[in-house]
């Protein structure tokens, strides 16, 4: 089977056409701003979804992550698909080192996400150690530090912090209770709050 039907396949099966990011409706640029984040000015929300290929679904392994982000009308906006190692993927997943490449329409990188690895991240109750928290250094251009992501200590919920370049704090996101992962992600959205 070849590669065109494994796509017409996947997206009948799973009703997206992720897979293939030039047959979906992508939301027009805002006028009178050249950025490619210019995007994001008219939003109040996001919603991600992530692609899972038939290989990972069949065999199990996890292949580099890929995400369509979508407004509201459900127009993508971004495509973003990951850099990592097979090896992390496979042996520790939750805590691996990646690059998250974001683009366009027009496949211009606009946004780069880096993680480096650390074996005891993740856990809301040892974030407190720098050793166990998750941090995502936020790159856009790519090449040019405009943030970071940190997470903090909680005692259920996930919390993150926002951080500009200088490592100020500018924004905080509380996530779910209870995350949804592995191979039940596909049936519930996981919801995160952005608070100033």
């Amino acid at each position: 089977m070849n590669r065109a039907n494994l796509i017409a396949q996947a997206n009948q099966m799973y009703g997206n056409n992720i897979l293939n990011p030039q047959q979906l409706k992508w939301m027009d640029k805002p006028a009178g701003d050249p950025s490619g984040l210019a995007y994001l000015k008219p939003l109040d929300s996001l919603l991600v979804r992530q692609t899972l290929s038939l290989t990972e679904m069949m065999v199990g392994l996890a292949g580099s992550a890929k995400y369509g982000i979508f407004n509201n009308k459900g127009e993508q906006v971004y495509y973003a698909f990951e850099e990592s190692d097979f090896c992390q993927r496979a042996y520790c997943p939750q805590t691996r080192r990646f690059d998250l490449h974001i683009v366009d329409s027009a496949n211009q990188e606009l946004i780069r996400l880096r993680r480096e690895f650390k074996c005891c991240s993740g856990c809301c109750w040892f974030a407190c150690c720098g050793g166990c928290s998750q941090e995502i250094t936020v790159e856009s251009p790519p090449g040019t530090i405009i943030g970071f992501v940190t997470q903090e200590c909680s005692c259920w919920r996930i919390h993150y912090v926002l951080k500009d370049e200088t490592g100020r704090p500018v924004l905080k996101i509380v996530g779910p209770g209870c995350m949804c992962d592995g191979p039940y992600a596909c049936c519930c959205e996981n919801k995160f709050t952005v608070r100033s």
